[in-house]
């Protein structure tokens, strides 16, 4: 692999990482709701939905499904439908701001991982990431699956590092400033946005 195309690989995915998305938010969120030790399995569940990304896109299976316009029109359904529902459920669920530890341990990790799992292995924008860049870096002489492996587990230790520390620094804004009702008002501005990733990802469906 040419490492100067690693570098600018590695470069382009931070900036789009760090940009402010649906992870980013869902991160921040349950950071601020249980704190900074109990979001662990958000951020891996999020790493391990992008890594699945990556394998489908490296396998040439997003290709296939983009020729298929019914299977590619499903799968972009499924990031939209799950979005806005995440969306409408930030909005109309409540949740007890947790500050201590046995508070922390209402919500199952399980159940932290699956729904950081889900955005992100549905999320139609990663898949179109990877498969801009995968051809522009991928060298074709070389093995492909350790190119691959590579840019993958280099794209999701980025997003480990950028959500550690958005979770960070939501932690340290919730053990100084937050409230239960901040926090609502917190859920309820989430819910809007994430409904608004949605209708983006239904409008670029046209």
């Amino acid at each position: 692999m040419n490492w100067a195309l690693w570098v600018s690989f590695a470069a382009i995915s931070a900036v789009n990482i760090v940009t402010p998305g649906p992870a980013n938010l869902n991160t921040v969120r349950r950071a601020m709701q249980l704190g900074l030790t109990q979001v662990a399995p958000t951020i891996v569940g999020n790493a391990l939905g992008l890594a699945v990304g990556g394998v489908v896109c490296a396998a040439g299976i997003t290709s296939f499904l983009m020729k298929s316009g019914l299977l590619w029109s499903v799968f972009q359904w499924v990031g939209v439908v799950y979005l806005a529902w995440l969306g409408v459920k930030l909005m109309i669920r409540r949740e007890t701001l947790s500050l201590n530890s046995q508070a922390d341990a209402a919500v199952p990790a399980r159940a932290l991982f699956s729904e950081a799992f889900l955005l992100a292995a549905t999320n139609p924008k990663a898949l179109l990431f990877y498969m801009a860049l995968f051809p522009q870096v991928l060298n074709p002489e070389q093995a492909l699956a350790s190119q691959a492996g590579i840019l993958i587990l280099t794209y999701c230790g980025l997003s480990i590092l950028s959500l550690t520390t958005y979770s960070a620094l939501a932690h340290v804004f919730r053990s100084r400033f937050m409230t239960q009702k901040r926090y609502d008002g917190f859920r309820q501005i989430s819910g809007v946005i994430l409904i608004a990733f949605a209708a983006k990802l239904l409008l670029n469906m046209q």
